[in-house]
Protein backbone atom coordinates (compact mmCIF):
# COMPACT_ATOMS: atom_id res chain seq x y z
CA UNK A 1 0.00 0.00 0.00
CA UNK A 2 1.46 3.45 -0.77
CA UNK A 3 1.67 6.12 1.46
CA UNK A 4 2.73 9.85 1.69
CA UNK A 5 5.71 10.30 3.51
CA UNK A 6 6.31 14.15 3.24
CA UNK A 7 6.74 17.39 1.40
CA UNK A 8 9.15 16.58 -1.88
CA UNK A 9 9.26 20.27 -3.25
CA UNK A 10 7.03 23.02 -4.00
CA UNK A 11 6.70 24.41 -7.55
CA UNK A 12 6.95 28.39 -8.07
CA UNK A 13 5.86 29.83 -11.51
CA UNK A 14 7.93 32.11 -12.81
CA UNK A 15 8.39 34.95 -15.71
CA UNK A 16 12.48 34.73 -16.56
CA UNK A 17 14.07 31.77 -15.00
CA UNK A 18 17.57 33.32 -14.96
CA UNK A 19 16.15 36.38 -12.57
CA UNK A 20 14.25 34.03 -10.60
CA UNK A 21 17.32 31.63 -10.46
CA UNK A 22 19.82 34.21 -9.71
CA UNK A 23 17.48 35.70 -6.41
CA UNK A 24 17.31 32.58 -4.70
CA UNK A 25 21.08 31.70 -5.71
CA UNK A 26 22.61 35.05 -4.74
CA UNK A 27 20.10 36.67 -1.77
CA UNK A 28 18.99 33.10 -0.13
CA UNK A 29 21.78 30.93 -0.50
CA UNK A 30 20.09 28.01 -2.78
CA UNK A 31 22.29 25.56 -4.87
CA UNK A 32 21.13 24.48 -8.29
CA UNK A 33 20.49 21.19 -8.62
CA UNK A 34 19.27 20.90 -11.93
CA UNK A 35 17.63 21.84 -14.97
CA UNK A 36 15.54 20.37 -17.77
CA UNK A 37 14.28 21.76 -20.83
CA UNK A 38 10.71 19.82 -21.17
CA UNK A 39 9.78 21.86 -24.64
CA UNK A 40 7.72 25.13 -23.96
CA UNK A 41 8.46 24.94 -20.00
CA UNK A 42 11.68 24.79 -18.63
CA UNK A 43 12.38 23.32 -15.13
CA UNK A 44 15.14 24.79 -12.30
CA UNK A 45 15.27 22.39 -8.85
CA UNK A 46 16.85 24.80 -6.24
CA UNK A 47 17.94 23.55 -2.69
CA UNK A 48 18.69 24.70 0.49
CA UNK A 49 18.58 22.23 3.85
CA UNK A 50 15.29 20.87 3.49
CA UNK A 51 13.89 23.36 1.08
CA UNK A 52 13.64 22.22 -2.39
CA UNK A 53 12.09 24.42 -4.98
CA UNK A 54 11.07 23.70 -8.35
CA UNK A 55 11.12 27.07 -10.67
CA UNK A 56 8.79 26.67 -13.67
CA UNK A 57 9.07 28.76 -16.52
CA UNK A 58 6.84 28.58 -19.54
CA UNK A 59 6.63 29.88 -22.93
CA UNK A 60 3.30 30.98 -22.45
CA UNK A 61 3.55 32.68 -18.91
CA UNK A 62 0.96 35.22 -18.49
CA UNK A 63 1.38 37.03 -15.05
CA UNK A 64 -1.65 35.82 -12.50
CA UNK A 65 -3.64 38.91 -11.35
CA UNK A 66 -3.22 37.72 -7.52
CA UNK A 67 0.36 37.13 -6.57
CA UNK A 68 -0.04 34.49 -4.42
CA UNK A 69 -1.25 32.61 -7.82
CA UNK A 70 2.56 32.02 -8.44
CA UNK A 71 2.62 28.69 -6.75
CA UNK A 72 2.06 26.19 -9.36
CA UNK A 73 2.04 23.31 -7.20
CA UNK A 74 2.51 21.26 -4.06
CA UNK A 75 4.54 17.98 -4.18
CA UNK A 76 4.14 15.36 -1.93
CA UNK A 77 7.03 12.52 -1.75
CA UNK A 78 5.00 9.04 -1.69
CA UNK A 79 5.95 5.34 -1.01
CA UNK A 80 3.96 3.18 -3.58
CA UNK A 81 3.08 5.71 -5.97
CA UNK A 82 1.72 2.91 -7.99
CA UNK A 83 -1.05 1.83 -5.20
CA UNK A 84 -1.64 5.40 -3.96
CA UNK A 85 -2.94 6.32 -7.25
CA UNK A 86 -5.03 3.02 -7.60
CA UNK A 87 -6.61 3.57 -4.12
CA UNK A 88 -7.11 7.17 -4.74
CA UNK A 89 -9.00 6.23 -8.17
CA UNK A 90 -10.67 3.71 -6.39
CA UNK A 91 -11.98 6.86 -4.31
CA UNK A 92 -12.97 8.66 -7.21
CA UNK A 93 -9.75 10.78 -7.40
CA UNK A 94 -9.37 12.26 -10.95
CA UNK A 95 -5.85 12.27 -12.59
CA UNK A 96 -4.23 15.07 -15.06
CA UNK A 97 -2.39 11.66 -16.76
CA UNK A 98 -1.24 8.81 -15.63
CA UNK A 99 1.90 8.05 -13.76
CA UNK A 100 5.08 9.21 -15.79
CA UNK A 101 8.75 8.09 -15.05
CA UNK A 102 11.21 11.41 -15.24
CA UNK A 103 15.35 11.27 -14.71
CA UNK A 104 14.82 15.65 -13.98
CA UNK A 105 15.97 14.88 -10.68
CA UNK A 106 18.13 12.51 -8.32
CA UNK A 107 18.50 9.74 -10.27
CA UNK A 108 14.79 9.29 -11.90
CA UNK A 109 11.43 10.23 -9.98
CA UNK A 110 7.61 8.72 -11.01
CA UNK A 111 5.46 11.80 -10.81
CA UNK A 112 1.66 12.34 -11.21
CA UNK A 113 -0.66 15.50 -10.94
CA UNK A 114 -4.11 15.55 -9.41
CA UNK A 115 -6.33 18.79 -8.02
CA UNK A 116 -7.24 18.48 -4.60
CA UNK A 117 -11.30 19.85 -3.58
CA UNK A 118 -10.42 23.22 -4.41
CA UNK A 119 -9.04 22.80 -8.08
CA UNK A 120 -5.15 23.69 -5.71
CA UNK A 121 -2.59 21.53 -8.12
CA UNK A 122 -0.97 18.27 -6.37
CA UNK A 123 2.06 16.16 -7.59
CA UNK A 124 2.98 12.88 -5.85
CA UNK A 125 6.78 12.50 -6.34
CA UNK A 126 8.59 8.92 -5.72
CA UNK A 127 12.32 8.62 -6.00
CA UNK A 128 13.85 5.90 -8.08
CA UNK A 129 16.55 4.97 -5.40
Amino acid sequence: MGKVTGLAHIGVMVKDLEVSRKFYVEKLGFEEECRNDLGGTVICFLNNGTCLLELVCRENYQAPTDPRAHIDHVCMEVEGIDALVASLKEQGVEFESDVNYSSVIHGGVKNIFFRGPDGERIEFFEYQR
